[in-house]
């Protein structure tokens, strides 16, 4: 029974230290801990080790970001209305409000499709034009933080 004790102790200190231990200072994870900063508005969790293994298992930046912009925590922050979520996301992704045509527009596709198809549209665009260049193009590294909306935005 003593034995049963101390492991049932030891395992309860050593869970939650093993969650953050997790956490690495490898590229894909100062990008999340970077993305959650920004964008939730909060330090990354033990939750967010699944979106640094998704990135470590080859899917893009631009996905994993988009579908994080898609979360409901996101959403809320934004008002929990699609012309929240559209003002919101259009302002942390180009540091300026959207017109209101462009607002029109963006919450349309929020009626239409899902909000990642939508937070993955946006990212794109502005990579389009105001990012890299040409449509497609990613730097030479996946992790320059100089493309535009891996900066932390300054308001």
């Amino acid at each position: 029974m003593k034995r049963f004790m101390l492991s049932a102790l030891l395992g309860v200190f050593l869970v939650p230290v093993s969650a953050f231990a997790q956490f690495e200072n490898t590229p894909n994870d100062q990008l999340v801990r970077e993305w959650y900063t920004r964008f939730l508005g909060r330090p990354a969790d033990a939750g967010s080790a699944i979106w640094v293994d998704i990135l470590k298992g080859g899917q893009s930046p631009d996905t994993v970001l988009s579908q994080i912009l898609a979360s409901t925590e996101y959403y809320v922050r934004g008002g929990s209305t699609a012309r929240g979520f559209v003002e919101r996301l259009y302002t942390d992704l180009t540091g300026r409000p959207p017109g209101p045509r462009e607002t029109e527009f963006w919450v349309n596709q929020v009626y239409r499709r899902d909000r990642q198809d939508v937070a993955y549209s946006m990212l794109r665009r502005y990579q389009q034009n105001y990012g890299t260049g040409s449509p497609g193009a990613y730097p030479s590294d996946p992790y320059d933080y100089r493309r535009p909306y891996y900066r932390p935005y300054r308001r």
